[in-house]
């Protein structure tokens, strides 16, 4: 594993699982503290989300830490390319919002 690493993740069940938790520490990964039912922020998760309704992700290249970088099929790349930038361009201003609802949802 990359040493610079951070895992981000929502506390789910598989995430927490003890095996899960031991494959973590064996492997020497970082985990960012998280709270559980926390809004996520993470941009990939929302591409996700939007793959899943309409667009196919076929392979994520886990060595590489662009996430424009990953190939998919939809709508076309250049509606998708703005979308990714704007989830990214978006984080501070939902990071914002998050910390004001202190930690509660938004409507961002």
């Amino acid at each position: 594993m990359h040493r610079n690493i951070v895992f981000q993740q929502d506390n789910a069940r598989a995430h927490t699982a003890r095996y899960t938790q031991q494959f973590l520490k064996q492997s020497n990964v970082q985990v960012l503290p998280w709270p559980a039912l926390s809004p996520d922020l993470n941009p990939i998760n929302t591409f996700g989300i939007r793959c899943r309704g309409g667009w196919t992700v076929k392979t994520i290249d886990l060595k590489t830490p662009m996430i424009l970088n990953i190939p998919y099929e939809g709508t076309g790349m250049l509606f998708q390319d703005i979308f990714l930038q704007t989830l990214v361009s978006s984080k501070g201003r939902r990071c914002a919002a998050v910390l004001e609802a202190q930690g509660g949802h938004t409507h961002c």
